[in-house]
């Protein structure tokens, strides 16, 4: 493994000093935000196809008579209409989810390089090549795109779960499309905020993982954590982090209730970054 080596003038340079800082890492929002967008594009195509085939369906006479009479067929139909939907969107999804998850971990790759070549040159005064790969930063890739194809291709699942209860709701109720609409457009908001966390908190883990391999691979063993300050209710542990330096061999627990250890943006919504840090001793 090749570990970065600092010259004797770069130690003699910062021989008094005990630890250099570089820039702190702070991820890229257009690459999340281009994520969410590609999401968002998909949600509202499923949640339109599933409002109109619906008014299709239950504005029928057939639909009209069942109102009056308790017709027990337009269940049935409004089930095998729920379950063509639920099969075409999943396959829809499934096809999608590889690109998108691929096209996002690429961007973060690259911002990665280029951020961290600046913070290291910065702290170090030595141009590093932070292009290099190693099997590490290979397993982070793979598993971040294992993950962000996994929570695609369940974005369909939760959408149908829940549309599936309205719709059968709506069929019991006797009340048809006058409550099914405001239940579709409403899931169809729950649906887009959490393709919102999937995107922006999936882009963040990924960011900070590749950073920490990245560092790791040229001999940064070290960084400080940085809160970020934002968010309406900011974990009150991860705001006494600020400032604290941590290795990479023994990393600070992120989450009291479980005992989880990580770095910043591990936990679900963590917005909190890092920079890279190196220490010297006495000797």
């Amino acid at each position: 493994m090749k570990k970065l080596k600092l010259n004797k003038k770069l130690l003699k340079r910062k021989r008094t000093d005990e630890v250099m800082h570089g820039t702190p890492l702070h991820y890229n929002a257009a690459v999340a935000a281009k994520y969410k967008k590609a999401l968002d594009k998909h949600i509202e195509a499923m949640s339109k196809e599933v409002k109109r085939e619906f008014k299709k369906l239950f504005e029928t006479k057939h639909a009209k008579d069942f109102f009056d009479t308790a017709d027990a067929s337009i269940a049935s139909q409004a089930r095998m209409l729920l379950n063509a939907l639920n099969k075409k969107f999943t396959q829809l999804f499934l096809d999608l989810s590889v690109n998108l998850a691929e096209t996002m971990v690429s961007g973060v790759d690259n911002v990665s390089k280029n951020t961290l070549k600046k913070s290291l040159t910065t702290m170090t005064g030595i141009g590093i090549n932070t292009a290099i790969q190693g099997k590490e930063l290979s397993n982070v890739i793979k598993a971040s795109l294992t993950a962000n194809v996994d929570l695609i291709r369940s974005i369909p699942t939760h959408y149908f779960t829940q549309i599936t209860g309205e719709v059968m709701r709506s069929v019991t109720s006797g009340q048809g499309l006058y409550d099914l609409l405001p239940a579709i457009e409403r899931y169809k908001g729950v649906t887009k905020r959490r393709a919102k966390t999937i995107a922006y908190d999936q882009t963040r883990k990924a960011y900070n993982s590749i950073n920490k391999a990245r560092m790791q691979k040229v001999g940064i063993n070290k960084f400080m954590w940085h809160h970020s300050h934002a968010g309406l209710h900011p974990r009150k542990l991860h705001e006494r982090m600020d400032g604290n330096i941590y290795s990479f061999d023994n990393l600070p627990i992120i989450d009291e209730r479980t005992g989880e250890r990580g770095i910043p943006g591990q936990a679900v919504n963590c917005k909190c970054f890092m920079s890279p840090v190196l220490e010297f001793d006495n000797d």
